[in-house]
């Protein structure tokens, strides 16, 4: 094993390497937090009133109504798209009788759909 050199100068440096390194991790820390709490601040008002849900346009679907003419209670898919409140227990050849007729006249479709093509058609007719 070699004998220590009198004037080593690790005994002296060393400390000052490790002051530097931990004073350097702790500039980094403070900028890396900073950073993550910016992103997270930017992204909680994007996703404000969301309730977690992340991208999308956020638009609510419309409501799909029961397929009994007249009923304007909302269609429930277990019950073959009527309504769960009192057109569930229809026999099933009026069930079909009545689907037939809702797909047939276009019945209680969504007026967002219908709304977003005629506005669609407007200003094709307007830059023409």
């Amino acid at each position: 094993m070699p004998r220590p050199r009198k004037n080593d100068p690790t005994s002296l440096i060393n400390p000052i390497i490790l002051d530097f390194a931990h004073r350097l991790a702790a500039v980094v820390e403070r900028f890396t937090v900073g950073r993550i709490e910016a992103a997270v601040r930017a992204s909680g008002n994007a996703l404000q009133g969301r309730r977690g849900r992340a991208g999308g346009a956020g638009r609510a679907r419309g409501k799909t109504l029961c397929y009994y003419p007249g009923c304007k209670n909302v269609a429930a898919p277990r019950f073959g798209m009527f309504c769960a409140a009192l057109h569930k227990d229809i026999p099933k050849t009026e069930k079909e009788k009545y689907r037939t007729l809702h797909n047939k006249n276009g019945a209680n479709k969504p007026a967002g759909k219908r709304g977003r093509k005629r506005r669609a058609q407007g200003r094709a007719q307007a830059t023409a």
